[in-house]
């Protein structure tokens, strides 16, 4: 009879604060590490300037009060136990490794900061080892840049294909306008020698159809659609 392993989790090797600072100080990433009461008992430089903070300003502050998240104040007893924080995936993911030891890599999120506004976030978590106890050693990678100018590529996208379409719909529209235009001047004539010609008269009718077409076509786009 076989006897099936039980999947036990390890924390990693243990490691002393002062190991751990010395570590993280000089990473050109925003770090710090919270342990299992929620609050920050390290934070590199790159935290510190993240959130406009001085040197002594983060440690020993709950990660929401730490970083001054807007909505850490939403609930009564302001511990950042509100509705929105409950939400928060930078508090749920570093729950998640608290607990159960897992890794979160990369993790995309949006918050919203006292000081620095709304960031877009890349956010990565490792278990730590303490010998006061567990820790979560977090990376926050700010994107908000990058969003942006994806963003905005987007945009100049979206224009280029208007004015696109814009340029296509112009040169379609001039077509049957220089149609009657000219038809028009063929009459004048015809009107001043006191003759009139049937043909004339059509071509402007079925040129002024199509361009009622056209246009039709035009009030009829509700959406964009690449």
């Amino acid at each position: 009879m076989i006897k099936r392993e039980e999947n036990i989790f390890t924390y990693p090797q243990e490691f002393s604060q002062n190991e751990v600072s010395h570590i993280i100080e000089n990473l050109p990433i925003a770090i710090a590490v919270m342990d299992e009461t929620r609050k920050l008992i390290l934070a590199n430089k790159m935290a510190h300037i993240f959130v406009n903070k001085a040197d002594n300003q983060l440690a020993g502050l709950v990660i929401g009060d730490a970083f001054g998240c807007i909505h850490h104040e939403d609930s009564p007893e302001k511990g950042g136990s509100g509705e929105k924080c409950l939400q928060c995936k930078l508090r749920t993911i570093a729950h998640d490794t608290l607990k159960n030891g897992k890794d979160h890599f990369q993790i995309e999120t949006a918050m919203t900061f006292k000081s620095i506004g709304r960031r877009h976030l890349k956010i990565s978590t490792r278990p730590l080892e303490f010998k006061k106890g567990r820790a979560v050693l977090l990376s926050i990678e700010d994107i908000t840049t990058a969003k942006n100018y994806v963003r905005a590529e987007s945009e100049i996208e979206k224009l280029t294909t208007v004015v696109q379409t814009a340029g296509a719909i112009c040169h379609e529209i001039n077509q049957p306008l220089m149609a009657v235009s000219g038809f028009s001047e063929l009459l004048m004539d015809d009107v001043r020698h006191g003759q009139i010609q049937e043909e004339n008269v059509k071509e402007i009718r079925d040129q002024a159809e199509r361009l009622a077409k056209i246009t039709t076509k035009l009030m009829a786009i509700t959406k964009y659609k690449k």
